[in-house]
């Protein structure tokens, strides 16, 4: 998984020089979907930014363990950081989730009321 988001993270960063370059801006069908991609895959690149930054401060808060001022500092963050961890490596697994090819597509839906008496129809069955 973490493999992929370094991936996804590194696409993210080309992706951005990418569309801040004169030369794209100009051709506009390939900056609009360079856009849409930058803008699908920022929410998971920041989650995972927001999860190093997250594991970054436990491993300060375990070396802060050591000075005996900080020690009770240290430890509140390590607590709070290591209860963070999971929730946020959850967040990420959902937004790794693959969309729905037909999310972006329009639908359009015509309810009409019947005319008439109710009556209840037969229950179908598949049969084998």
């Amino acid at each position: 998984m973490f493999q992929k988001l370094e991936e996804v993270e590194k696409r993210y960063e080309e992706i951005t020089k990418k569309i801040s370059d004169p030369e794209i801006i100009s051709k506009q069908e390939q900056w609009q979907t360079l856009m849409k991609e930058h803008a699908e895959i920022e929410p998971v690149v920041l989650k995972y930014r927001e999860y190093k930054q997250t594991q970054k401060a436990i491993e300060d808060a375990k070396e802060m363990l050591n000075d005996s001022e900080m020690k009770e500092l240290a430890e509140i963050e390590l607590l709070e950081n290591k209860e963070k961890l999971p929730k946020l490596e959850e967040e990420i697994k959902i937004l790794l989730i693959p969309k729905d090819p037909n999310d972006d597509k329009n639908v359009i839906c015509e309810i009409r009321g019947g005319a008439g008496r109710r009556r209840s129809s037969p229950i179908c069955r598949n049969s084998i």
